[in-house]
């Protein structure tokens, strides 16, 4: 008999397409979602009629709520309830570092998710990862680098230890599948914290580019931010990130991923190494 298969949201994601190749290193049946149709089922978090189909016959999910909304609370509650009404048993959800920040309010978006989680009657596990690797190579932080040479940011000489998308993967692996992961709040980060300068020079000295980060006012931050289309409130839970991490709140390194997976975390220079290509633009050939 074949066993029900995992269902993974975000699955053309940093750390669902990560996921669903660790998954598939464990011989493990996996239902990649997508609400493009790229994966296995079209899965859409602003079409509730996707949900059955995606559901169907599922042990365990993957749950990454949908991006650029800050409060899904109510959409998320509502899917876990179909997860449960479906037979489902387990949900392991990506979560945030910045959900247990000092100055976090008690009713943003992302702690409201965190307690539908936890409210949904399924063994539940929540990931909180710090700031991903991959945001420099493939996420929000990559056309400046590639554009202009720089890394744009408000935090001043904060640090983070930058954690890789597939470390979180990992992490997510074992959540789902093995034993002693119920009811657990995993904080997932990098072996070291470094600043956004120090990233900068890491990725410099991986590409062969000059890159630099350039530090700018809160205000400036979050100008940049709403230019490029980001909604206002989602743009406040960034800025409160920034701050974090000015204040030197997001600094914290764990043995979570060595903890869970049997090997150390992924540093951030191993990272740009495996990543150089990402920032090398093609030279410019005389006609």
């Amino acid at each position: 008999m074949q066993a029900s298969p995992i269902l993974v949201t975000g699955a053309t994601g940093k750390t669902g397409r990560r996921l669903l190749d660790q998954l598939a290193r464990r011989g493990l049946d996996a239902r990649a979602a997508s609400r493009h149709g790229g994966g296995d089922v079209v899965f859409d978090w602003h079409d509730p009629a996707t949900f059955a189909a995606a559901l169907d016959g599922v042990r365990a999910v993957y749950l990454v709520a949908p991006e650029f909304v800050e409060d899904p609370s109510a959409t998320v509650a509502a899917f876990l309830e179909k997860a449960r009404e479906s037979g489902a048993e387990r949900v392991v959800a990506l979560s945030s570092m910045g959900a247990g920040f000092p100055l976090e309010p008690r009713d943003s978006g992302r702690r409201k998710v965190e307690q539908a989680v936890m409210q949904s009657g399924l063994h539940w596990t929540l990931l909180r990862p710090t700031g991903f690797a991959q945001n420099f190579s493939e996420g929000f932080l990559l056309p400046a680098i590639l554009q202009g040479g720089a890394i744009v940011s408000a935090t001043g000489d904060g640090a983070v230890a930058f954690v890789d998308a597939g470390d979180i993967a990992a992490v997510a692996a074992s959540a789902l599948v093995d034993p002693g992961h119920a009811s657990a709040t995993h904080v997932i980060t990098g072996p070291r914290a470094l600043t956004f300068a120090d990233a900068a020079e890491a990725i410099s000295k991986a590409s062969g580019r000059a890159v630099a980060h350039h530090a700018v006012p809160r205000g400036a931050m979050a100008q940049l931010l709403q230019q490029a289309g980001m909604p206002e409130d989602y743009i406040d839970m960034v800025m409160r990130d920034q701050d974090a991490i000015r204040d030197g709140q997001a600094a914290e390194v764990t043995g979570t991923v060595e903890r869970v997976t049997g090997r150390a975390a992924r540093g951030f220079e191993q990272f740009a190494s495996a990543a150089a290509d990402a920032w090398t633009t093609p030279p410019v050939t005389a006609s």
